[in-house]
Order: C-alpha cells, then sequence, then structure tokens
C-alpha cells in the first residue's frame, strides 16, 4: 500500500518513513531529510527503537502504530513543530506488515495561524473595548475601570490610568485594576509617578511597563500604564501596538465620555441656573446679542416692568431714561460690565435696586453670547445704611466725647480682661498712654479696699440687675488712692439682649468730697451756733420772765389790789366815780394778762418727752378755755438735736398761737415727722384762711415774718398758705445736724 505523501496540513518539508514490526526502517524518503542532513533511504535497515531509545514519545507513537492504531501527534524538535500522521500496514489476510509514517514539519504554519488567533483575539478584544466603553460613555468612573481591566487582562498583572483632578495639573492614579492590587508584589514593577506625559508610548523599568498617552482631538487627557512581573518578561513590538490601540479606543471614548459629562453637568446648572432664577426674589434676564430679551423670571413680570422682548435696551430705557440706558450700554461694550443702583418703578412702588450687566462669554471660545441682568431690591438696605452712617457719626461723637472726658472710662469683657480705658482715665490714675491695656484686669485698677467692693457688692449687682451706682476708690499709679462715684452696667447685643462687656464710668470726687466735708463741718458749726443761739434765747428769755415776774407783774398785781381797795371805798364814799375807775382796773387786768402771757411764751419748752410732748403741753395750754378741738400726732418723729426742736417748737407755738387769735378755727391739727434728712412739722386748721393775696403780718406785729426767719437761721424753711376749701397750712422743714459717727 502506498501511503498518502500529504494527510495533514503539509505546509512545509516531508519525510516518509517505514517499518517493521521489529521497527527496523524499511523507506527513509522525502525533502525533509536534508533538514535533518540524511540522504533519501539513509535510515534504511536502521532499528527504530534503537534509534529513539533516548526519546519515549517517539516509542511510544511508534509501538501505537505497530498495535494497529491509525493517530497523528504534533511536538516540537530542535526549535521546529513536527506533525506526524501514523497509520498499520497490513497483508491481504489481515497479518500486521509493519507501519508507514508522514511527518510534516508545520513550523511556519503554526506561526500564521497563531499570528490569526492572536490577530482574532486582538481584533475581538479590541471590539469588546470598544463596545464596553461605548456602554460606559456616560460614567467616566466606569469607562476608566473597564479600560484598565481590559489593557491589563490582555497584556499585564497590573493597568492604571492617570488623569488630573478638577482643576489639577498633576496626574493622578483615576483607576487602578486589579482594583485590591497593591502594587508592591515581588518582581512588578510598579509604575512611577508621570512627571511629564510622553508624546508617544514608551517602554519603562526594562520593558517591563508600557506607558502611553491618551489623546484625543489632539489634547492630552490622560496616562495609560499596564505593568508586567520581570520573570514574564519585557513587552514585545505587539503587545506595544495592543497598547497603543487601546489608549486609542480608550481616550476617543473618554474624550466623549468629559464631552457627555460637561454637557449633563451644562444642562444640570442650566436647569439649577433656571430654579434658582425662578424662585429668586432679585429681578433677573438674560438678552442675546441682538439685545433679545430670551428669559425673564417671574419677579420681572410680577414687578410691573413693560418688557420688550425684542429690545432689552428698550426695557431699561422705559424705567431710568434713555441718557441712563445708553451710558449703561456703553460701559457694558467697553468693559464687559456695569454695576450701581437704579430707582425703579415696580407695581408696588418706587424701589431703589442695585444692578449688575455683564456681557456672557463662551466658556471655551470666548465667544460673546449676549449678557446678563440682575437688579436686587435695596430699598431697606440702603435705607439702613444710611442709619447705620447717622449711627456711625453718633458713634464718632459719642467716641469723641469718650475721648475728652476727664472722667475713668473702661470697658472689660465678661471675663474681666480689659479692652479699652480712655486717656483721661489713663491720666487720671497715672497711667503710661503707651501701655496695652488689654494685658491688664478690672483687679489692676482697684485698691484692696476696691477690689473688696467690686467683688462683693458691685458685680454681684450688676450681674442681678444688669447696673450699679455708687462709690468706691480707684488705684492711683503714682499717687494716692482717688476716691470716685461709679457707674458700672452691663453692655448688651441691640439685638439678642445678649451681654458681651462690662463698662464703667467713675468720676474723682476728691473735691467733692472735700466740698462735703466743709459743708458738714459748716453744718456743725451752724448747729453749734444754732444750740448756743437757742440756749442764749432761753436764758434770755428766763431771765426777762424772771424781772418780768419779779418786777412788773409784780407791781401791777399790788396796783390791781389797790384799785381793789379804791374801789370798795368809792363804792363806799363816791359812787359816781367808779365809771372813771372801772376803765383803768380793766386796763390793768389786761396788763396784766398779757404780761402773764409773755411769760408763758418766754418760759423754755420741756423737751424731755420730745418735740411731740411739748406741742401737747402747749396746745392744751394755748387753747384752754376755747371751743377749738386739736390734735398733736408725733408717731414718726425723727430723732435730731434738742436745739432743732427747739426752735421748731418756737415755730410751731407761734401757729397754733395765731390759730388762736386770728383763724375762728374749731379744728387745728400738728403733725410732727420726719422728711429728707430732717424734722417736718405741719399745723393745719379749718379756720377763715390767709385771705387773697401775699401773706403778710398785721400791722405792729411780725408772727409770720418772726416763724419764716427762725427757720432760715435754722437752715431750714417754712411755709404758710391757704388750705382748700377753707384754713391754713403752715408747713415747717428743719435740717437735722451731722452727728460724729
Amino acid at each position: 500500500m502506498e501511503p498518502d505523501a500529504q494527510p495533514g496540513p503539509a505546509v512545509g518539508p516531508q519525510v516518509i518513513f517505514g517499518f517493521d514490526t521489529e521497527g527496523t526502517c524499511t523507506l527513509s524518503t522525502g525533502s525533509g531529510l536534508e533538514m535533518l542532513g540524511l540522504r533519501s533511504g539513509e535510515l534504511v535497515g536502521t532499528n527504530l527503537f534503537d534509534l529513539y531509545a533516548d526519546q519515549p514519545t517517539a516509542l511510544a507513537d511508534i509501538r501505537r502504530a505497530l498495535s494497529g492504531e491509525t493517530f497523528t501527534v504534533e511536538a516540537e524538535f530542535e526549535d521546529r513543530i513536527l506533525w506526524a500522521y501514523y497509520e498499520p500496514v497490513v497483508t491481504e489476510n489481515g497479518t500486521m506488515k509493519g507501519a508507514i509514517g508522514v511527518t510534516t514539519d508545520v513550523t511556519e504554519q503554526r506561526r500564521i495561524e497563531r499570528e490569526a488567533r492572536e490577530a482574532r483575539r486582538r481584533a475581538s478584544l479590541l471590539a469588546d473595548l470598544s463596545a464596553a466603553l461605548t456602554r460606559e460613555v456616560h460614567n467616566v468612573a466606569t469607562l476608566l475601570d473597564v479600560a484598565a481591566r481590559a489593557v491589563t487582562e490582555a497584556l499585564g498583572d497590573v493597568g492604571v490610568i492617570w488623569m488630573p483632578l478638577d482643576g489639577e495639573d498633576d496626574l493622578v492614579p483615576r483607576a487602578v485594576w486589579p482594583t485590591d492590587e497593591s502594587g508592591l508584589r515581588p518582581g512588578l514593577g510598579w509604575p512611577r509617578p508621570v512627571a511629564e506625559p510622553p508624546s508617544g508610548p514608551e517602554l519603562i523599568d526594562h520593558g517591563t511597563v508600557v506607558r502611553a498617552p491618551l489623546v484625543s482631538r489632539g489634547l492630552l487627557v490622560g496616562v495609560m500604564d499596564v505593568a508586567r512581573t520581570r520573570d514574564s518578561g519585557p513587552f514585545a513590538d505587539d503587545d506595544l501596538a495592543l497598547v497603543v490601540d487601546v489608549a486609542e479606543r480608550c481616550a476617543l471614548a473618554l474624550d466623549n465620555a468629559l464631552l457627555f459629562e460637561g454637557q449633563r453637568e451644562a444642562r444640570e446648572d442650566l436647569v439649577k441656573f433656571q430654579a434658582l432664577a425662578d424662585a429668586s426674589s432679585d429681578l433677573i434676564a438674560i438678552s442675546d446679542e441682538g439685545g433679545n430679551v430670551i428669559y425673564s423670571n417671574p419677579r420681572v413680570q410680577e414687578s410691573g416692568i413693560d418688557v420688550f422682548v425684542d429690545s432689552v435696551w428698550l426695557t431699561v430705557a422705559g424705567q431710568i431714561g434713555d441718557t441712563m440706558a445708553t451710558a449703561i450700554r456703553d460701559e457694558v461694550t467697553a468693559r464687559g460690565r456695569w454695576s450701581g443702583d437704579l430707582t425703579l418703578t415696580l407695581t408696588d412702588g418706587e424701589a431703589v435696586v442695585q444692578v449688575d450687566v455683564f456681557s456672557l462669554l463662551h466658556p471655551d471660545t470666548g465667544t460673546g453670547l449676549g449678557a446678563a441682568w440682575i437688579a436686587r431690591d435695596v430699598t431697606e438696605l440702603r435705607a439702613t445704611e444710611a442709619a447705620l452712617r447717622e449711627a456711625n457719626s453718633d458713634l464718632v461723637q459719642f467716641k469723641a466725647l469718650v475721648e475728652a472726658s476727664p472722667d475713668f472710662i473702661a470697658i472689660a469683657g465678661l471675663d474681666g480682661k480689659v479692652r479699652y480705658v480712655n486717656p483721661g482715665g489713663r491720666a487720671l490714675i497715672g497711667m503710661d498712654p503707651q501701655v496695652d491695656v488689654t494685658t491688664t484686669s478690672i483687679p489692676d485698677y482697684l485698691t484692696p479696699e476696691g477690689l473688696d467692693a467690686s467683688l462683693n457688692v458691685e458685680q454681684p449687682a450688676v450681674i442681678a440687675n444688669g447696673h450699679w451706682e455708687g462709690e468706691s476708690t480707684l488705684r492711683n499709679f503714682r499717687g494716692p488712692a482717688i476716691p470716685v462715684a461709679i457707674a458700672s452696667f452691663l453692655m448688651r447685643d441691640p439685638e439678642t439682649g445678649e451681654p458681651f462687656a462690662l463698662a464703667t464710668v467713675q468720676r474723682d470726687i476728691t473735691e467733692r468730697l472735700a466740698a462735703e466735708t466743709s459743708l458738714r463741718n459748716l453744718a456743725d458749726q451752724r448747729q453749734a451756733l444754732l444750740t448756743r443761739l437757742v440756749v442764749a434765747q432761753d436764758d434770755e428769755r428766763a431771765r426777762i420772765a424772771a424781772d418780768v415776774h419779779d418786777d412788773p407783774v409784780q407791781a401791777l398785781a399790788a396796783v390791781d389790789l389797790r384799785l381793789g381797795l379804791l374801789e370798795r371805798r368809792l363804792g363806799e364814799q363816791s359812787p359816781g366815780m367808779l365809771e372813771v375807775l372801772s376803765p383803768v382796773q380793766r386796763a390793768v387786768s389786761a396788763a396784766t394778762d398779757r404780761l402773764r402771757a409773755l411769760l408763758f411764751d418766754l418760759e423754755p419748752p420741756d423737751l424731755s418727752q420730745g418735740l411731740t410732748g411739748a406741742m401737747h403741753r402747749a396746745a392744751g395750754e394755748i387753747f384752754e378755755g376755747s371751743r377749738t378741738r386739736w390734735t398733736v400726732d408725733g408717731d414718726q418723729e425723727p430723732d435730731v438735736p434738742d436745739a432743732t426742736r427747739a426752735v421748731a417748737y418756737r415755730i410751731a407755738k407761734e401757729a397754733l398761737m395765731n390759730a388762736r387769735r386770728h383763724a375762728e378755727a374749731t379744728h387745728v391739727a400738728v403733725t410732727v415727722t420726719g422728711r429728707s434728712g430732717g424734722l417736718e412739722v405741719t399745723v393745719t386748721d379749718d379756720g377763715i384762711g390767709l385771705g387773697h393775696g401775699p401773706v403778710r403780718s398785721s400791722p405792729g406785729h411780725r408772727g409770720i415774718f418772726t416763724m419764716r426767719d427762725r427757720a432760715e437761721v435754722a437752715g431750714g424753711s417754712c411755709e404758710i398758705r391757704n388750705r382748700s376749701p377753707r384754713g391754713t397750712l403752715v408747713t415747717l422743714w428743719l435740717p437735722d445736724a451731722p452727728r460724729d459717727e
């Protein structure tokens, strides 16, 4: 049987050989022998079992063929790929005769097939990648992950895509595959940071890393790296070409994704802008390059502005006039923007609006797109600003007042740290004008006594009531402590009412205290003089009373007695003379009564039971035998010196005498009480009053003037006036005398 010379893909040199059942070669021919260094027929007679003794696979193939099996095998031999066909040879009666084999060199065929498969695989990979990238074109992050995974699975162990972050120039890893790859596996050349993006594909790290730029429309959008372990060997040219193909498709898809993303963001921004503009209380409009109004928000429509759709400038001129509209237009044309305040007539009335007009330019090309108009109602804001300017003017004046004040004016935080001391205050306490008061605290300005008063009196009062007024002492850095009158108060936020600082105004009262001391000394001297005067008056009154009692009263009593004897004799001897004697006797009796009254008036008051007790006794004697009712109320009598009581007694007694003699009163009331740090006595009656016009003493009488004079000498006052509906009111007030503590 003649074997088929080409049972398989005979694309290379062939060797046709046969062997018997003992393995002895019976046939050896074909063009492939020459490549093996053999001639045709040279192997005939050679035992193949011996020839391939060191090649177990070849021996197994020979035995399979001799066992009657037909088969094909492919194996490498000396860097060549050989394809072999084995078929047993039998006789006509079926006896095994041997076998025949055909060996074909298919090295080039397998290379072509491998390249074809690789081409189909890469084409399929690129097609699948393009499809996947197209599907993910709306999501940049997912798209980058797909590209990194595709290039990694096709060529290497790790894939990285570098891109800049928004607003940054430096490239950073934006996608890594595998996602859990640390890049630190032994033998893996992890890509170095991209210091300078490559202009084309390049091999780095001994060829274990391919770096390719991602370029679309001539613009660099990123860099792609794919790395493999050094054990896997460097990348070949085919690998480099595949990376370039993947990079080109990735760049195109990425550019499209960025465009889609930009468009989506632009649409979202547009929707947000319109929603924001529609909801805004500002007046917002957009005009195109031709001046046509292409958008105006609802506020414009509600405001009553007549909008001319085909001319934004005609719309503006309708509100502010042609001259101003032209000026704005010229400014926008020249500089691209105009800002300022305008007064518009709206449905709600006139309003002051802050207007911003600016040109709209395409972000990429700079082409003019029109202009935007934004007008914000600032009527209340401008009014507030005017009020603030006025308030600031007041504040400046107040500051000037504080700066010029000689008083100590300071502000401290709630923590006690001092924030401000005025120049006059610094000068008052002898502080250097250059001292930084913010490094000081409240205790630094107080004497030990002042600090104790501040902690225990002033600060609790300010916290409880918001303010405190009193007196204390202020530290003097260059001399003795300064007595001061203090007004301290909390400073509060005008809107929330929350306290934020403590302010104090302290005035030097050194001169006032000296004056008060002088006044107290004068008052003491006055009281001493008043006491001596009262004592002298009482002594003189007592001496006069004694003299009157011992001489005129006794003499008149003797005359009155003798006139009585004369009356009896004339009655017996000359009754007609009684008419002459009676007036004389009545005159003498009246003179005696007046002298006895004078003795009562001259009698020093008994103040052992106070002024109230003395007035009780005086009223009882004055109104004795009259129909006038009287009362004396002294439950609130203050403790004053006897000299003051004595003066009050004389004046009040004179008022009672006047009520008895002139008022025709049915009731007289005396009240003794304290007022304004002194003694007050009121005498009221329900008599005929004082009449109209100024209060005067009767001719020959100085009672009213004497009452006033006595009060003024004692440092007080005496007021006499009519009561309503009738009667007289006498109000006497005398100061208390200062006492030593």
